[in-house]
């Protein structure tokens, strides 16, 4: 079966609900936030939020269970929905603080670390800290005319 790229109603909160404890979130779905989910055969194999949208800068976060998600097109679309849909002009992610894996690929897609947040990321109860993560629409290399 092929991944499919669902962004429809019907799959928000359910989205929400998988993506929220694996992604640290600690608030509500919002109804500004934009989720994207990619499903095969029902089954969720990530998912990606974008939140707290202000006009120039989106937060983006992001699961994967399946590492065929990390495709180039899906990484196209998603640098494609903040920068040229959404007119962005900064995306910024958090993560854990040293967890090499998404610290890794937060980087290979382009992103720069900016900054520690010293125990400002709960992980299981526990206070931890944070990288924060930006790119400018200018840096990214995954959108025509960069």
């Amino acid at each position: 079966m092929a991944i499919k790229i669902i962004t429809d109603e019907a799959w928000k909160q359910k989205l929400f609900t998988w993506l929220q404890p694996k992604s640290n979130i600690w608030r509500e779905l919002d109804d500004s936030d934009r989720l994207v989910g990619f499903i095969e055969d029902s089954n969720i194999l990530g998912a990606l939020m974008f939140s707290d949208y202000d006009g120039n800068n989106i937060f983006v976060h992001l699961s994967l269970d399946d590492p065929r998600v990390c495709q180039r097109r899906y990484i196209k679309f998603m640098f494609n929905y903040c920068f040229i849909t959404a007119k962005c002009n900064r995306m910024t992610a958090l993560c854990e603080n040293n967890y090499h894996r998404n610290e890794k690929l937060l980087q290979g897609v382009g992103f720069t670390k900016e900054g520690i947040i010293r125990q400002g990321y709960c992980k299981n109860g526990k206070f931890v800290d944070g990288a924060v993560y930006g790119m400018l629409k200018q840096e990214c290399k995954w959108i025509k005319g960069n």
